[in-house]
């Protein structure tokens, strides 16, 4: 995986929890051509994959330790619209949790 072709001013802690997900998705035979991906409009990076029915899945790097931007989340579903995205929250032992999120959660509570 080549994160300095895509984004080459991605910070450390973000670098490398992209590599631990990446790894992680590797070894998942479901999943095929992951790529680190970019999108410079909302200055979010994720990794992207596709299953065994070509759907695109998008998996978001996360610390555990640090809140998660609900309204970036929203953004990419909205820019990504045929997408599913996950959270891939990496605790600080290397456990990763994948979260799929789905369209229509209520940020007003």
């Amino acid at each position: 995986m080549d994160l300095d072709s895509v984004c080459p001013d991605l910070n450390a802690l973000t670098r490398t929890l992209a590599k631990l997900v990446y790894e992680d998705l590797i070894n998942d035979e479901r999943l095929s051509n992951i790529q680190p991906q970019f999108e410079r409009s909302l200055n979010a990076f994720y990794l992207s994959a596709e299953t065994e029915t070509s759907t695109q899945t998008v998996f978001i790097p996360l610390p555990h330790s640090k809140d998660i931007d609900f309204g970036l989340i929203k953004e990419l579903q909205q820019k990504l619209e045929n997408s599913i995205i996950c959270a891939a929250i990496v605790d600080n032992t290397g456990n990763i949790l994948y979260y799929q999120i789905k369209e229509g959660f209520n940020l007003d509570k």
